[in-house]
């Protein structure tokens, strides 16, 4: 049995992925962030304020790892951590001004990165590999699997 793991699409998603990983965490960490930590800051940014077990649903992360990730922005005065008015067990937690001001450093950076990574596609096959993409996302998402 001949067995090829490169020419399989999960190998290079994977692959990629793991690339797209580092350069992010390269160019994060010069504003002491974490790509886990940069992508809350950009969804807090963009739908405001939540509770942490919606971020942490949303942006497909476990409990223990979002804690982490909540405890070193609290830390690092980029959120603030509060209960609901609603229910005081819920956590809600939205950007602080310094928050606010790394988002648009994130914006740029992630830009920038996306500018490198597309270099040579039209916008046309971004457009039909991100479609790919999503449909892949579908395909193993518990949505799905019902």
């Amino acid at each position: 049995m001949n067995r090829q793991i490169e020419p399989l699409l999960g190998y290079n998603i994977n692959v990629i992925s793991h690339f797209l990983k580092n350069i992010y965490n390269d160019k994060l960490s010069e504003y002491g962030l974490t790509n886990a930590q940069a992508k809350v800051i950009y969804f807090l940014a963009k739908h405001g304020e939540q509770s942490q077990s919606d971020l942490q649903n949303r942006l497909y992360i476990k409990a223990s790892s979002m804690n982490g990730i909540i405890e070193t922005l609290l830390k690092n005065k980029c959120i603030t951590k509060g209960s609901s008015v609603k229910d005081k067990r819920t956590k809600m937690i939205r950007l602080t001004q310094k928050g606010e001001k790394l988002d648009q450093t994130i914006w740029s950076i992630i830009q920038e990165i996306e500018t490198e990574i597309t270099k040579g596609f039209s916008s046309e096959e971004q457009q039909v590999i991100v479609s790919w993409l999503h449909r892949m996302k579908n395909n193993l998402t518990d949505d799905a699997k019902s």
